[in-house]
């Protein structure tokens, strides 16, 4: 009876320890955006400067062509996208640290939340070699 019930604390003492560390392996993997980094021109072509020391992954879609492009800004690094300011009904774009992808789906049905910065940016593939080489010399 005692080795049965010493088992099941163990059994419990393990779950917790589990479960408390994926949750924070979880926890981990989320940043926040880097909106605040870019600096968006106002004239001729929708373009943008990241004025970070961090690469960002970008992703932008302008409204009217409804086509997803996604780059990465090394530290001052510029994105100019082939939209011209005045002659689109608008554009969404998330920001996020390289190795990480906004935590909505970069999508038209989500451009209310993205429009108005409502996501995280949580782990998921890696958005570049170079990335997967500085992760794998620092490990």
């Amino acid at each position: 009876m005692i080795r049965t019930a010493f088992a099941f604390l163990l059994l419990a003492m393990t779950m917790v320890m589990v479960v408390a560390t994926a949750t924070a392996e979880a926890q981990e993997r989320r940043m926040a955006h880097m909106e605040g980094c870019l600096v968006w021109s106002r004239d001729g072509s929708i373009a943008t400067r990241n004025e970070c020391s961090r690469p960002i992954a970008l992703k932008y879609m302008d409204l009217d062509v409804q086509q997803t492009v996604t780059t990465e800004l090394a530290p001052g690094g510029r994105f100019t996208s082939d939209s011209i300011w005045g002659q689109t009904t608008g554009f969404i774009f998330t920001a996020c640290p390289l190795g990480f992808r906004p935590s909505v789906p970069f999508s038209l049905e989500n451009k209310e939340a993205i429009g108005v910065s409502l996501y995280n940016c949580v782990g998921g593939e890696p958005t570049s070699w170079l990335w997967q080489a500085d992760q794998a010399s620092s490990a």
